[in-house]
């Protein structure tokens, strides 16, 4: 199959006439999700607009991550949380974790399906769905909002249901069709998501992958390449691209709000005159090994560069406990330790090791500090640390080396150096060049940057997505 006609990567705003088709078809809205939103910001955030201009009443349906009770009272949202048994709620994320998560980055080897555990992957997504119909909707039809990889096979008993229309957004990268060709399970969920309406991934590689995998894992299924559209016998799915924003204003005040923070950074850490950020979660799909290595290849190539930066990791711990994840975080945290034992000089180390988690005010002083922030997975749904870096960056400075397979790399490839994440010598290089780099021409790329991170809003990006559910 040939790809799939490109889409523009830059959301168009809301206009009165898109609320008025919204406000007719949307006075209900249940969003179903593994995780909650936590006390803020993400997709609560971008529904809100819909919720204060369209009296939207929102039912979120999640496992974790809901708000505190303090935190609940969110015009226009109520939370639910079903109660699952947690063996249950065990067997699902041990299949995701060490089988879904590997596989859809692209990483089959690492992939250990278990037929147990996903037995128990689908008993809770019957679950999930059954408690999202038991919730009352105040309107008919009802659109259901599914999201991401852990929730791949709640679609089906939805749309089967009067009066529910699901609709799903997938996070997470979609693997090459043969990547997906061999898993046991591939075929069910293709054809879980093709009971949705709508299907929303970040970028068109993603929705590419996922349309050759439907036709070579479903030949009955008819594809159109240039309308993204699917048909089944009659049920006819779209297949739409839209990279998620963030809240630009949002952030840019954060920074400014937290500028004496940042001044404060190098004297309280005692760094040298040039910083390069990393702020990564420990899962070896983020790429921080790779990282590491291409550092260590700088440091040996530019023995005039010690004493004169320093490397800052910022560490998260991974998403949950996994024999993958605790091993990686070893074979990290070892080769942070040779680093730094092969190069310190006179007292000097070249990184600087971080863990714990950090709120939005101090990572808006993080990157306003820094002067390069490297972001490498080895493979990325989107990657929203980069563009909350560039938000931040209102002195228009700041250079951003980026992997070519992070999500959001198509979007900000005319500002950021993008690299090759499993080329040690190609980051080293593109950590030289950052290092170096014009006045000029950070300015040059970073406006670039903030111009289509400004633009992709998030108050847009839900907004969008349920525009295309309602007129299809």
């Amino acid at each position: 199959m040939s790809a799939v006609a490109q889409q523009p990567s830059l959301l168009s705003p809301i206009t009165r006439e898109d609320l008025g088709e919204l406000q007719l078809h949307l006075p209900a809205l249940k969003v179903i999700s593994y995780r909650g939103p936590g006390e803020s910001g993400g997709v609560p955030a971008s529904l809100e607009p819909i919720t204060r201009q369209l009296g939207t009443k929102i039912q979120w349906l999640a496992l974790s991550g809901l708000p505190s009770s303090q935190h609940r009272r969110v015009p226009g949202f109520t939370f639910h949380r079903p109660e699952l048994p947690d063996a249950l709620v065990e067997l699902h994320e041990r299949a995701c974790l060490e089988y879904l998560w590997p596989l859809l980055h692209g990483m089959p080897e690492r992939a250990q399906f278990d037929s147990q555990s996903w037995r128990g992957f689908q008993q809770l997504s019957q679950s999930m769905a059954a408690a999202a119909l038991r919730l009352p909707s105040p309107s008919y039809p009802t659109l259901c909002w599914i999201h991401d990889y852990q929730m791949a096979l709640v679609a089906p008993l939805i749309a089967h249901e009067a009066g529910s229309i699901p609709c799903h957004f997938w996070h997470v990268p979609w693997p090459a069709p043969q990547v997906m060709a061999g898993s046991p399970v591939a075929g069910e969920i293709v054809e879980s998501l093709l009971t949705n309406r709508l299907v929303g991934f970040h970028t068109t590689e993603y929705a590419t992958n996922f349309l050759n995998s439907v036709q070579e894992l479903l030949p009955e299924a008819v594809v159109d390449v240039l309308k993204m559209e699917v048909r089944v016998g009659r049920s006819t799915t779209r297949v739409i691209v839209m990279p998620l924003g963030l809240d630009f204003a949002y952030w840019q005040r954060l920074a400014k709000a937290n500028r004496p923070r940042a001044a404060a950074i190098p004297k309280k850490f005692k760094l040298a005159n040039q910083i390069i950020l990393g702020i990564d979660r420990l899962d070896y799909s983020k790429g921080v090994l790779e990282k590491l290595n291409g550092l260590a290849g700088f440091l040996e190539e530019n023995p005039g560069w010690h004493r004169r930066f320093h490397y800052v990791q910022l560490a998260q711990a991974p998403q949950a406990p996994s024999n993958d994840f605790a091993d990686y975080v070893r074979r990290v945290e070892a080769r942070v330790k040779e680093i730094n034992q092969k190069f310190h000089l006179d007292g000097w180390e070249p990184i600087l090791w971080l863990n714990g988690h950090l709120d939005q005010s101090e990572l808006a002083a993080w990157y306003q500090t820094a002067d390069v922030l490297a972001v490498t997975p080895v493979r990325d749904g989107l990657n929203l640390i980069a563009k909350e870096f560039v938000a931040c960056r209102q002195d228009e400075q700041g250079v951003l080396v980026l992997s070519r397979q992070a999500g959001c790399a198509d979007e900000l490839s005319l500002g950021a150096l993008l690299v090759d994440p499993g080329d040690p010598k190609e980051i080293a290089q593109a950590i030289a060049r950052a290092l170096t780099m014009s006045f000029e021409e950070k300015h040059r790329r970073m406006l670039s940057m903030r111009h289509v991170v400004s633009w992709n809003q998030l108050h847009d990006w839900a907004g969008g997505f349920l525009r295309q559910a309602v007129r299809i």
